[in-house]
């Protein structure tokens, strides 16, 4: 890790245990998250990547944007239909709104043809 890398890193953890504002506080935890990253492909190449241990059952399958929904009304957000190939035919297509936070804190919009990652994490009394 550079000297400079360190000292962000320290800076964050100070940052993540003082944050008050839910917004905030996820930007820094995913610039951390980055941060190791960048250190986990530079001297640990050769190790499985790193998974953030999870506390419930969750699956993680690719997706694909297959298509921009526009609003019918000036009052409505846009839409992005979200194509999950390994569901079955009828219950594939999603629709959320396009409205993601970006690494920085700023709003996101997804384009036609995105890859994306769709996890499901499950709530149970008695986990699995």
């Amino acid at each position: 890790m550079t000297p400079e890398e360190r000292e962000r890193m320290n800076s964050l953890c100070v940052g993540i245990q003082e944050e008050e504002d839910y917004n905030t506080f996820v930007m820094l935890l995913r610039e951390l998250s980055e941060l190791i990253a960048r250190k986990e492909q530079r001297r640990f190449k050769q190790h499985p990547k790193l998974v953030w241990q999870r506390n419930r059952p969750w699956k993680t399958v690719p997706a694909v944007v297959s298509k921009l929904v526009k609003p019918g009304f000036a009052d409505q957000p846009e839409k992005i239909e979200i194509s999950i190939s390994g569901a079955e035919h009828l219950f594939r297509e999603i629709r959320i709104e396009n409205k993601f936070t970006g690494v920085d804190g700023a709003l996101v919009a997804l384009t036609n043809g995105a890859h994306v990652d769709v996890t499901f994490e499950v709530e149970t009394e008695h986990p699995v």
